[in-house]
């Protein structure tokens, strides 16, 4: 697989948490009653005993322990037990990820969990999470409405990295109102290159953990067409998984949260520390530190157990849904077995030389899902193809919702087109920020019911700028159809002349205009300068009616602007409110905010290509000439 700067970026910190992650799924009830604890007051160096976890399949083995001692208050009402281990060739792997939530026990008490080891370690030496700990971890699931992500809300995410050139074309102003730095990363931003959906994993979910942490996760995934079982998955119609309680869940097993599974896979694989009747408790420290969550629990068999001078692994296949993890906190998982978490059905189909349609069910999070879904639609592309060469990616995507308190299911669509290399990763932000937007808003609670892809791939590159605008300059007062041309070049050099006839209104005053042509993309972006507003919503109505806005950087935009500044009352334009009100909103005492310019006329036209640039001219209207009257006649 070529290098690429997508593999250079993935980081493991020096004591990364043992998990390990993976396609799969956790197992069922059961076990036979726990030691009592042992507090971590009691703990001594050279006291010796053993912990328990899975090197090969699914069977539970052990191996030895030694204290090394205890790091008291190693962290805020926190001690660290610091031990040896032994056995299973640990002597030479030491500690391996997925390791993390091992039970230990010292003179045949529960002394916690094994969860913390060190990158490139001489010696098999790792930290346990007292029991005190572990068992403090809440019993039950919150009843609280899960909470959004703290971060700053703002639609002006779906600009990306677009900046406002037409505002200071249009009025020689600076862009103001900016874009706002997207929370969801542009995962893929090499060109050229296969990038590998471990990596890509990687680059999207290392935003959300404490990468200073010993307690950062490593990823790892099962990709598209890798031999994963849509049965694994179970829900892939929506709503729950169903669990299997045909499986046995004990202390020493493996198990995963599952992320995505289906027809590719993405999760965590760790061990379970305690089992108290359907109660289990994992890992020994955080996935993501999310507080309460709803998670799919899966088990998990294991290969074999890779040894790397970098941090050692466990290599693992997926097993049946058996729960659901409902608290992620620094002490570890907590969950129960039996239950069930919502996953959202994610379809993938694939139009082209080379088709196919894939199935996928992802984690049901406000925070997780988009990265979740993306990575789906990212994965079946790289399945029938890939991302680094001269190709053309036709996309949409199909939603639908449920808002709380309502029975309808509202369906929201998105489109696009991508060309070039790396043009399927520059998506990510395009995909996910409506998503984020929508399961984040802070207006109505809303989940998303299911997504479903259409990406049609074309060999070629077919991205054009825009150079040129052709057509009168002048035209008399009550033409009702301007006929113009815009002139593209396209990545090969070839022009191309585009015929757009653009509807101009009846009462169209006399006066000068400016015409502009460019992508619909660009014009959306300029909203953010022309008219602030219109992208700070303020309810979940005006977030929908937002989202739903053309923004495709294939369709082509003709508008005529003329030099008035309309008001904006609550983000909508006042540009033909009668005197009596423009009036009485001036004579308000907070004057109301004024567009930049004001729309007159606008014509979309949908195109093959990706287009970048933007044509300007002006356009003056000439008053009507009065005409002569039959008494003058010679």
């Amino acid at each position: 697989m070529p290098s690429s700067p997508m593999r250079r970026r993935v980081r493991f910190q020096p004591g990364a948490a043992l998990v390990f992650f993976v396609l799969m799924a956790c197992a069922a009830p059961g076990a036979d009653a726990m030691p009592p604890p042992i507090p971590v007051s009691e703990i001594t160096a050279g006291m010796t005993g053993y912990g328990l976890t899975v090197f090969a399949g699914s069977r539970v083995d052990t191996f030895s322990v030694r204290v090394l001692g205890v790091q008291p208050n190693a962290r805020a009402q926190g001690s660290l037990v610091l031990v040896e281990v032994g056995g299973h060739g640990l002597e030479l792997s030491s500690i391996a990820q997925g390791m993390s939530g091992s039970p230990v026990f010292l003179d045949g008490r529960f002394a916690g969990a094994l969860a913390f080891g060190w990158e490139g370690s001489l010696s098999p030496i790792g930290g346990v999470t007292p029991a005190e700990e572990m068992l403090a971890l809440p019993a039950e699931p919150s009843t609280a409405a899960a909470p959004r992500h703290g971060g700053v809300w703002d639609p002006r995410v779906l600009i990306g990295e677009r900046t406002g050139t037409l505002a200071s074309v249009l009025s020689g102003e600076v862009a103001s109102g900016g874009s706002a730095s997207p929370r969801v990363p542009s995962a893929v931003d090499q060109v050229g290159g296969w990038p590998d959906p471990l990596e890509l994993a990687a680059v999207m979910l290392e935003p959300l953990t404490d990468t200073g942490s010993v307690a950062a996760p490593s990823w790892l995934c099962l990709p598209t067409g890798a031999g994963a079982a849509i049965g694994a998955a179970g829900g892939t119609n929506g709503g729950a998984m169903s669990a299997d309680t045909s499986a046995r869940l004990q202390p020493g097993s493996a198990c995963a949260v599952s992320l995505v599974s289906g027809d590719a896979a993405l999760g965590a694989i760790g061990t379970v520390t305690w089992v108290d009747g359907d109660r289990v408790l994992m890992m020994g420290h955080p996935l993501l530190q999310r507080g309460a969550v709803n998670l799919p629990l899966a088990s998990a068999d294991i290969v074999t157990v890779l040894p790397s001078r970098r941090i050692s692994f466990k290599m693992g296949s997926p097993g049946p849904v058996v729960g659901a993890v409902h608290h992620d906190l620094r002490a570890g998982l907590a969950g129960r077995l039996g239950d069930v978490a919502p996953v959202v059905p994610v379809t993938v189909r694939v139009e082209g030389p080379s088709p196919g349609t894939f199935r996928f069910a992802v984690a049901d999070d406000a925070q997780l899902t988009p990265l979740l879904v993306f990575w789906s639609f990212y994965n079946a592309l790289l399945a029938k193809g890939d991302d680094a060469s001269r190709q053309t990616i036709d996309w949409r995507l199909d939603t639908t919702w449920r808002q709380a308190g309502r029975d309808d299911a509202q369906t929201l669509s998105l489109n696009g087109v991508a060309a070039g290399p790396g043009g399927a990763g520059a998506l990510a932000g395009e995909i996910m920020a409506p998503l984020t937007l929508m399961l984040e808003n802070p207006y109505g609670e809303v989940s998303l019911r299911s997504a479903a892809f259409t990406a049609e791939v074309r060999p070629g590159r077919s991205d054009a700028a825009i150079i040129a605008l052709g057509g009168p300059r002048r035209i008399a007062a009550g033409t009702r159809a301007l006929a113009l041309t815009v002139e593209l070049r396209d990545a090969d050099g070839r022009r191309e002349l585009l015929p757009v006839e653009v509807t101009l209104p009846a009462s169209l005053a006399p006066g000068a205009y400016r015409l502009v042509a460019a992508s619909a993309a660009e014009f959306f972006a300029f909203e953010a300068q022309r008219a602030p507003e219109r992208l700070q919503p303020a309810r979940l109505a005006d977030l929908w009616e937002l989202l739903q806005t053309e923004r495709s950087p294939a369709t082509l935009v003709v508008a005529l602007f003329a030099a008035e500044r309309p008001s904006l009352i609550g983000g909508r334009e006042l540009a033909a409110a009668p005197g009596s009100v423009s009036r009485l909103v001036a004579a308000g005492r907070q004057p109301a905010e004024q567009a930049m310019a004001q729309f007159s006329a606008r014509q979309a036209l949908p195109t093959r290509w990706t287009l970048g640039g933007h044509a300007v001219r002006t356009l003056e209207v000439l008053p009507p000439t009065a005409a002569v009257g039959n008494g003058r006649r010679p």
